[in-house]
């Protein structure tokens, strides 16, 4: 293993292209897979739902699962097997939930009410009627994005929550821990299937499996799915949250952050995929140097899985980065310019840098709030924007699941008060016509009398 694998800069000294290249995030180039695989598949699914999803299963999967559609009772009988033969990580995800599930209850809306201008102004947040979370099971297995998709779309109200992942090649099931999560946290069906098919059969629909188009569907996925979901999206079958592109982090440390956490809490995130994004924002040259050592020693030590080891190493070596700057305030300007899906901040001054936070999916600050417990326990979300989307949207919450409706009640009195405001923004629109003349009717027969009719 070669000593200097991380590259390590000033950012000082980077030129603009560098500069440029740095906050240009690795991001699923889908332009291809849409061409080769979505829009044919979409065709498909377009003249008939199941056979397109049966066709695409069998070509990419290679086989069928023994049943599609697992509903709430198939979920029980999986959670109580595993309860059956380990109830300590049942226990374990059992307390998550609850973190989980305090934490989004906060975030539950009931709507107002309010009075302007004389008139009744509100608005009402209704759930959506059905959703889809996508769970991925490729490189590994997700029940905790089971808790994290599912439990904030049940507070919001929403009563059709369907998952989807696919089953295991070998046992042709999705596995039980999956499945006992899915139970723990409310929902109500899940979809055996994984892939761009997969979220196509929750976009159109697949009647004679029962299921019906979605409204949402959300979590992240491979490039077919991120492709798929774009496609939904564009289409206007059903919204998104965003399609996600690899995992990634930024720390912000200063001379007093302890090297071993630093190093172990970049490797964590290398770990997701070759692909993910790990950066050290740092003032102290020694911590730097320190912190590389720190990596190259650990891995030389673990050889208890070396598939996930190669992993790391690959990403470490290929997007691990640590850049040195003057100051924290320069820190956080870098930082907020990329808007990393996770930022952990580790100094002297945590509490002024997570006040100059602007952009960022989730925050983790102090030496004791690393990635990983944020994305199993804490109780905030890990379904979050990558690739800069946090400049402009949100993690998943309980927000996520509301259409937000304004409404208004107006008065005799109110849109009297506003006629001839209405008039000149009308004329000034050139709509005056029919916009301006569909108030100035109501009050051709009585404004001049009785301006105050009720």
């Amino acid at each position: 293993m070669a000593k200097k694998f991380i590259r390590t800069e000033r950012f000082s000294d980077l030129t603009a292209d560098e500069k440029k290249e740095l906050f240009t995030h690795r991001v699923l180039d889908i332009a291809e897979v849409k061409h080769t695989v979505i829009e044919p598949l979409a065709a498909e699914f377009r003249k008939n739902s199941l056979r397109a999803f049966e066709d695409a299963v069998k070509k990419y999967d290679k086989f069928l699962p023994s049943t599609f559609i697992l509903k709430e009772d198939d979920l029980k009988v999986a959670y109580e097997r595993t309860l059956a033969h380990d109830s300590n990580t049942i226990e374990a995800f059992r307390k998550a939930a609850a973190n989980i599930t305090e934490f989004h209850e906060k975030q539950i809306q009931n709507g107002f009410e309010t009075q302007i201008a004389g008139n009744t102004l509100g608005m009402r947040f209704i759930p959506f009627g059905s959703v889809a979370l996508y769970v991925p099971g490729g490189k590994a297995l997700y029940p905790s994005t089971a808790l994290m998709g599912i439990i904030p779309a049940r507070l919001a109200g929403v009563k059709n929550i369907l998952l989807i992942t696919p089953p295991n090649p070998e046992t042709k099931r999705v596995a039980d821990i999956v499945l006992a999560c899915a139970y723990i946290a409310g929902a109500t069906h899940v979809l055996q299937a994984g892939g761009a098919q997969a979220i196509f059969a929750a976009a159109f629909g697949i009647p004679e499996l029962g299921i019906l188009p979605v409204d949402f569907i959300y979590g992240p996925g491979n490039i077919f799915v991120a492709s798929a979901k774009a496609y939904v999206a564009g289409e206007n079958l059903c919204g998104i949250d965003s399609f996600a592109g690899p995992s990634e982090v930024v720390i912000i440390a200063d001379e007093t952050a302890n090297p071993r956490f630093v190093a172990h809490d970049l490797m964590a995130q290398a770990e997701h995929d070759e692909n993910a994004q790990a950066i050290l924002i740092t003032t102290s040259p020694r911590l730097a140097a320190t912190v590389e050592d720190e990596i190259i020693d650990a891995l030389k030590k673990r050889d208890e899985d070396e598939k996930r080891k190669a992993i790391t190493l690959a990403a470490m070596e290929r997007n691990g980065r640590i850049l040195l700057v003057d100051t924290l305030n320069e820190a956080i300007e870098i930082s907020n310019k990329y808007a990393p899906e996770h930022l952990e901040i580790q100094t002297a001054q945590n509490e002024i840098l997570l006040a100059a936070v602007k952009a960022a999916g989730s925050v983790f600050v102090g030496d004791y709030a690393p990635v990983a417990a944020g994305d199993y326990y804490s109780g905030t979300n890990h379904i979050l924007p990558t690739a800069g989307a946090a400049r402009f949207s949100s993690g998943v919450s309980v927000f996520s699941f509301y259409r937000r409706i304004t409404y208004q009640k107006l008065t005799h009195a109110g849109l009297f008060a506003g006629k001839d405001a209405i008039s000149l923004m009308s004329k000034a629109e050139g709509l005056f016509a029919e916009h301006g003349y569909s108030v100035l009717t109501r009050f051709e027969e009585d404004s001049i009398v009785n301006p105050q009719k009720p």
